[in-house]
């Protein structure tokens, strides 16, 4: 209860640039706990190899529990499928393209927010030593009480831009490269499959000339 009461003070010395910092803060760790469970769920049960070809063998993805890149690329080739080798192979490629843009979804809000923080902080110091110099315009400086409170305004603003911003920055670089390794491993999984949509490909060509050699 004191630590609310005194994050509620706190507050209300930063001033109205405060109100600022805290939609930033609630917006920017909303959009990385989004990210989070994301990043968690695509990490949770990744598809073997073995299961992705089972399934465009069978035709289905009953075997197969992936809501990751991997099994949204694998269920839009099955509805779009051509069961023509050459097209197959197109409509894979674009399977794929369609989930690397999903990848870095909310990705730059969350650094564009967490490098907006420190910013607000600075204007806040920046108003609060306004505010500063203008009492000692008008009282000179045998008013402490009034100096003090713009000096704290001022600390207090860039003190919760860099709170907001620090752990911000580290938590999206962290994503960032769980994002990127995540990227790596659907091209891999891209290549695996558009080589055995080639080798299928061969396969139909061999028997279509097998049959006009009969």
């Amino acid at each position: 209860m004191e630590t609310i009461e005194g994050i509620w003070v706190s507050i209300q010395k930063g001033g109205p640039i405060m109100i600022p910092l805290i939609v930033v803060s609630v917006w920017m760790w909303h959009l990385i706990a989004l990210k989070l469970l994301w990043v968690f769920r695509v990490r949770r049960n990744p598809p073997a190899m073995s299961q992705a070809i089972h399934c465009l063998a069978e035709e289905k993805l009953s075997d197969l529990d992936d809501q990751g890149p991997k099994g949204k690329a694998l269920a839009y080739f099955l509805e779009n499928r051509h069961f023509d080798p050459k097209s197959d192979r197109l409509v894979w490629e674009t399977a794929v393209h369609r989930q690397v843009f999903p990848l870095n979804q909310h990705m730059s809000a969350i650094l564009v927010l967490a490098a907006v923080a420190p910013l607000l902080g600075l204007l806040g110091t920046v108003t609060g030593m306004v505010d500063t110099f203008r009492v000692i315009g008008v009282a000179g400086t045998g008013n402490p009480q009034a100096l003090a409170s713009g000096i704290e305004e001022a600390l207090i603003t860039t003190q919760t831009g860099l709170l907001i911003a620090i752990p911000g920055l580290l938590v999206g670089q962290t994503l960032r490269k769980q994002i990127r390794n995540i990227r790596g491993d659907l091209m891999v999984f891209y290549r695996a499959v558009d080589q055995w949509l080639e080798r299928d490909q061969k396969n139909v060509q061999s028997r279509q000339q097998s049959q006009q050699h009969e």
